[in-house]
């Protein structure tokens, strides 16, 4: 409640300065309020699961799927009741398309998920390079402890590595 209180209070002064054409003071603060009611629900969320799975079994929450979006990507539908058919319901229409495929969309998830399949390589080989830099300036280091902290890192496959050699080559 006091965060939604502050919420409210920092959008009202936000609105005010706007209307006065002047800077909001801080403006983070909204951040910080939205992050914490975000983490309080979390909280409530996780004990309302524990009290209903031991109470009855279940977790309580309303169920859901797995949908695919008007561009074919897919997203988590939480299902509700609706006192209107779904057919005949025109905001549920508008909101919740169905995927039908078709010659663009299917462009378009092929470079969606070319585009996703690179920036995960990229982020590996960046993990590797990472590694290999790590050892090159801590020899010594503790092999599990930076297997756990890069999981996705072949570590052997780094010490191999030509680029691990360094340039000094001992008689």
């Amino acid at each position: 409640y006091v965060l939604l209180k502050e919420r409210n209070m920092l959008l009202t002064m936000e609105q005010e300065a706007k209307e006065q054409t002047k800077l909001f003071p801080s403006p983070e603060r909204l951040d910080k309020v939205e992050e914490s009611m975000e983490n309080l629900e979390a909280v409530v969320r996780e004990r309302s699961k524990a009290y209903h799975m031991l109470e009855t079994g279940e977790t309580g929450e309303r169920p859901g799927k797995l949908k695919s979006g008007p561009l074919g990507i897919n997203f988590y539908y939480k299902m509700s009741q609706y006192p209107v058919p779904r057919f005949m319901n025109k905001e549920h229409r508008e909101n919740y398309e169905d995927y039908y495929p078709n010659r663009d969309t299917e462009a378009f998830l092929l470079k969606y998920r070319e585009k996703l399949y690179l920036s995960k390589r990229k982020q590996q080989k960046r993990n590797f390079n990472h590694v290999i830099g790590l050892l090159n300036r801590f020899p010594n280091m503790d092999m599990e402890a930076l297997q756990e902290q890069y999981p996705d890192v072949d570590i052997e496959k780094a010490k191999a590595s030509h680029k691990c050699r360094g340039h000094f080559v001992p008689k």
